[in-house]
């Protein structure tokens, strides 16, 4: 039997900063694929400094959405939200954001015409006309880029949160982390975040936690747990 210990220490700089991550989308409630984007962008919000407290998963419903997103803006930082992006009726992350920010959606016609032309690239036919949706952004916000798909991502600064949207299909939404996101976020925590796995043999988790009970208890900065 074997016991891991995971370490983690944060070394104090001029900010702390904390992100909630929020998938959106009714198939992963329903168990029909698995949230993937959630563990890769906690990754790279640990290499950045960035603390992620909360990962909630809500379905393509407004309503619930919006209450997500205000639950959110009262205790984080960062807001980052997958999938919704897409040009279908049900996709209404943009929308939701917008709504809760008071925020208005304007068509970008220099984005709608790289969605024009990803169609006459890859798939040789012509833009439905959905699809237009997907070159609604918030205004005044920063447009990131999707060059493997055709729905971009954004981000913007408003009430003291900085709110980030990313696709859903993990191979676009990781493409734009490492493209767009993570260069967005590098300059908002002066912060590292470090954690370290001691594996033990021998012995399994609660006798191991019972020699360790009192320094566990007692430990901050670095924490340590079973």
């Amino acid at each position: 039997m074997a016991a891991r210990a995971r370490a983690a220490d944060t070394h104090e700089g001029e900010i702390t900063v904390n992100a909630e991550l929020i998938a959106v989308g009714t198939e992963i409630l329903l168990g029909d694929i698995v949230n993937t984007d959630a563990q890769l962008i906690s990754q790279g919000l640990s290499e950045l400094g960035i603390n992620v407290f909360y990962q909630t998963v809500v379905g393509d419903n407004p309503a619930r959405l919006r209450h997500v997103i205000e639950t959110a803006r009262d205790r984080a930082d960062i807001i980052i939200t997958t999938g919704g992006l897409g040009p279908t009726y049900d996709d209404l992350t943009k929308q939701t954001i917008c709504e809760t920010f008071g925020k208005p959606l304007v068509l970008r016609e220099d984005v709608l015409e790289t969605i024009r032309d990803y169609f006459a690239r890859n798939a040789h036919l012509t833009m439905p006309e959905n699809n237009r949706q997907q070159a609604e952004f918030p205004e005044d916000c920063v447009i990131f880029d999707n060059p493997v798909g055709t729905a971009p991502g954004c981000a913007f600064e408003a009430e003291g949160v900085h709110v980030l949207m990313l696709p859903g299909p993990p191979f676009e939404m990781r493409t734009m982390l490492q493209n767009w996101a993570v260069p967005y976020l590098r300059g908002l925590s002066k912060e590292v975040i470090v954690s370290h796995d001691i594996m033990t043999f021998g012995l399994g988790e609660s006798p191991m936690e019972d020699l360790m009970r009192e320094r566990i208890s007692r430990m901050e900065n670095p924490s340590l747990a079973t």
